[in-house]
């Protein structure tokens, strides 16, 4: 892995684009011209029919500099505790899927170790190699994004000593790390999913001590429009307009309110090409985030 690698986490509500916003960032980072992989966690790929791939846990190539995968909670666990175990080649039969699941759910916070541990082990450990410079994460939406960077200060917490707090430990400083880990929060210009985003921005700055990037996903770019009153048939579509940008503003209003050093807004792009949506978000993505490093 190279000194240049990142870590950066795309999370989000449920139904706010996090996943379409995750696959774009992929692009715009492999438009500079670095290697990406763009990872989920889960049993089930939502990649693989977006993007028309056969995705698991071995990564797979869906563009040059871009690979994919899918990683499972109970094989990363597999993994993770089979690096510990003195007879290595034991370890598939012994940690069977039965013992996973038992494992998972008899220790809270386990499984997000072994996912964290996954993510973060070119970092910790010089046995484990991953040849990108960046890796993005399609996280989990925000209540169970929470639990999961919460994990490794928990688990610390428990363990006085030995390798699980030495690891967890340096889990916790490497997800603080600016120059190692990015956060970006997606939502919409709604009443909840900014109610939750605000919620959640605060919840990752107090965890971890670095402000998220806000992008507001969806917007459309509205023009002046002309009072309802002067179009009597076109009264209706016109106040309807109106409500949208009044919520619009008021959006972009409570999420600056976060203290947030900017909230950027991506666009709503009408049309069903997946190849033209994510090409048109990473535009957007790339402009925000020049921007945002022109501001002062």
């Amino acid at each position: 892995m190279t000194a240049e690698h990142r870590i950066v986490f795309v999370t989000g509500k449920g139904g706010v684009g996090k996943s379409s916003v995750a696959a774009a960032s992929a692009l715009q980072f492999a438009r500079r011209g670095q290697s990406v992989l763009l990872v989920e966690f889960g049993k089930r790929s939502f990649f693989g029919p977006f993007l028309g791939l056969e995705v698991g846990n071995d990564t797979v190539q869906w563009r040059p500099r871009i690979g994919v995968a899918c990683w499972d909670v109970e094989e990363a666990l597999r993994e993770y505790i089979s690096h510990y175990l003195v007879f290595k080649s034991a370890a598939t039969k012994i940690l069977s899927n039965t013992v996973m699941k038992a494992l998972v759910g008899a220790a809270p916070g386990l499984g997000e170790i072994a996912i964290l541990g996954k993510l973060t082990a070119p970092r910790l450990h010089a046995w484990y190699k991953r040849d990108v410079d960046v890796v993005v994460v399609d996280a989990y939406a925000t209540g169970q994004f929470m639990t999961l960077l919460r994990a490794p200060r928990g688990l610390a917490g428990t363990a006085a000593g030995g390798p699980l707090h030495r690891q967890t430990v340096a889990m916790t400083k490497l997800l603080s790390d600016p120059k190692l880990c990015e956060y970006r929060m997606v939502t919409l210009a709604e009443e909840m999913p900014v109610a939750e985003a605000c919620e959640m921005f605060v919840d990752i700055q107090t965890e971890t001590g670095l402000q998220p990037r806000l992008y507001c996903n969806r917007m459309l770019d509205l023009p002046p429009l002309a009072k309802p009153q002067s179009f009597a048939s076109a009264g209706p579509f016109l106040e309807q307009m109106q409500s949208l940008a009044t919520r619009q503003k008021l959006s972009l209003k409570r999420l600056s309110q976060t203290g947030a050093k900017a909230v950027h807004t991506l666009p709503m792009v009408p049309m069903l090409n997946v190849v033209t949506l994510l090409e048109r978000l990473a535009d957007a993505l790339e402009l925000a985030e020049v921007a945002q490093d022109a501001a002062p």
